[in-house]
């Protein structure tokens, strides 16, 4: 079998695989379908936007005046809650896209419970699971919350649904599996992304891979090499990580919008480069 017909055999593979996927989804697990169907009432709610702010929480977010955000349509990623400015910037949306972060620990509720307390006003999103760990302890009562699922990640962008009424197949972390799926679903058409460093395996000092220094609650996750990983795992975390983001440019293309990096350095080299600041002189980018 030649490369070419191996790669085209393994594009199609799967592309099966998701439609399978998809049909033992809808059957097994039959009630998680009805709470994303929900999603539906989200589709192009901002059409009539012009552009909107993805929010990593990479480093380089404590070398951009995020203060320039007060005014922006804006969705974050996990503890973005900690940043210094994040109540001048009070985000529309919030993502939490990993499981460990809605476990019924201790430590997970105490985060959740930051979470409630300093986006008071934001839209949530979260995994399935944690439906019924808010309900037994009382969590975003006052808020308005949307759930995302995910499945394997397919290969070729006309393969990616950003449809986050159903499961999504694209992207590895909060941020390539939700948030930018979330943000093109809303109907943007121009996206921004800042805090996106995807350099976390070059931090050879071991210092924190966030703009904080540290998360009380998770301090495991502060650091490149999370304990009981190998750099072979963030090697292949790495490149899946990188190809959520290849998908999701072309797959923006195709729908006619784009995504720009405005991050300031960093690895993340799949989207057009953009200076931040520029953006709010009237002089951003050229289309």
């Amino acid at each position: 079998m030649s490369v070419l017909n191996a790669e085209r055999w393994r594009t199609e593979a799967s592309h099966w695989r998701d439609i399978l996927y998809r049909l033992r989804y809808a059957v097994k697990f039959h009630d998680r379908a009805k709470l994303l169907s929900r999603n539906r009432q989200l589709f192009r709610r901002h059409a009539d936007t012009k552009r909107w702010f993805v929010i990593g929480t990479g480093p380089s977010l404590k070398t951009q005046d995020l203060k320039l955000l007060r005014d922006e349509f804006t969705i974050v990623t996990n503890s973005f809650f900690k940043h210094p400015d994040n109540a001048i910037v009070k985000p529309n949306y919030c993502c939490v896209g990993d499981v460990s972060f809605i476990e019924d620990q201790p430590h997970c509720i105490g985060w959740l419970r930051e979470i409630d307390k300093k986006l008071p006003a934001t839209t949530l999103f979260f995994l399935p699971q944690g439906r019924e760990l808010f309900a037994k302890h009382h969590l975003f009562q006052n808020h308005e919350i949307y759930y995302i699922d995910r499945l394997f990640m397919v290969d070729k962008p006309e393969h990616v649904s950003i449809d986050i009424s159903q499961p999504t197949n694209v992207g590895h972390s909060t941020g390539t599996s939700f948030a930018i799926p979330v943000a093109l679903y809303l109907g943007f058409q121009e996206i921004y992304l800042i805090g996106f460093d995807a350099n976390w395996i070059g931090i050879k000092d071991q210092s924190s891979v966030h703009f904080y220094d540290t998360n009380e609650y998770y301090p495991h996750f502060d650091k490149a090499l999370v304990p009981g990983e190998t750099l072979e795992d963030q090697l292949w975390t790495s490149h899946l990580e990188f190809k959520g983001h290849r998908l999701l440019r072309d797959k923006a293309l195709l729908m006619g919008a784009r995504i720009f990096n405005a991050t300031n350095g960093g690895w993340l080299d799949m989207y057009p480069r953009v200076r931040y600041e520029t953006l709010f002189e009237g002089c951003g980018v050229t289309r």
